[in-house]
């Protein structure tokens, strides 16, 4: 089977989201187009961090598919996410999901897991010991998460999922986990995952 040539990044956001980074890595048009206010760092940031991933100096105002994913022509798929001080971002051939969370305490995590989650999942997460109920909910939600961007869809279809428990992927895609900086990254796209496949550019 072969191995598609996926490709990773995470970065602490404010390493990124100045001007000089800005200047150097996006085109002025599309540095016209970020948000004000507190989104503006985290939306730069997703962006240069593409750009540094991909060598591709000046990168060119993005399109948006039809729920707000955004893409280039000419450029490879890609996906980007964020969460807290870090960001991430996937580049695969294919659509492709990437989902980042860091990890931390969630008030009331398994009334949204029965919310979310298909009845065998939260099943499975109510029978582990009490200390891994938290760690397994990050990793069912950011699967979930993963597998919905790459879909083209958003979070509020997470509960229209039925993921297995085995792969957390649904037939045909393929998902990887792991964790940089305390931060857990769920990966998803339609060819399998190099075995120890990690970020090859991490900005801390």
């Amino acid at each position: 089977m072969a191995v598609a040539p996926y490709r990773l990044a995470f970065a602490d956001i404010a390493r990124l989201a100045d001007d000089a980074h800005v200047r150097r890595w996006l085109s002025p048009e599309l540095a016209a187009a970020a948000p004000p206010g507190r989104r503006r760092p985290v939306w730069l940031a997703g962006r240069i961090l593409l750009a540094m991933l991909l060598g591709w100096e000046a990168l060119p105002t993005l399109e948006r598919g039809p729920n707000g994913k955004p893409f280039h022509p000419q450029l490879a798929n890609f996906n980007i996410s964020n969460s807290a001080t870090g960001v991430a971002v996937l580049v695969g051939e294919g659509e492709v999901g990437c989902d980042i969370e860091l990890l931390r305490p969630r008030p009331r995590f398994m009334s949204v897991a029965r919310h979310s989650f298909s009845g065998g999942l939260v099943d499975w997460l109510e029978r582990l010991p009490l200390q891994e109920q938290l760690p397994a909910f990050w990793r069912l939600w950011t699967a979930h998460e993963a597998v919905l961007k790459q879909q083209g869809g958003t979070v509020w279809q997470i509960s229209s999922l039925d993921l297995p428990l085995e792969t957390l992927s649904p037939a045909g895609l393929h998902l990887s986990h792991f964790t940089v900086s305390n931060t857990l990254i769920a990966c998803c796209g339609r060819e399998p995952f190099a075995a120890g496949f990690t970020p090859e550019l991490i900005l801390l």
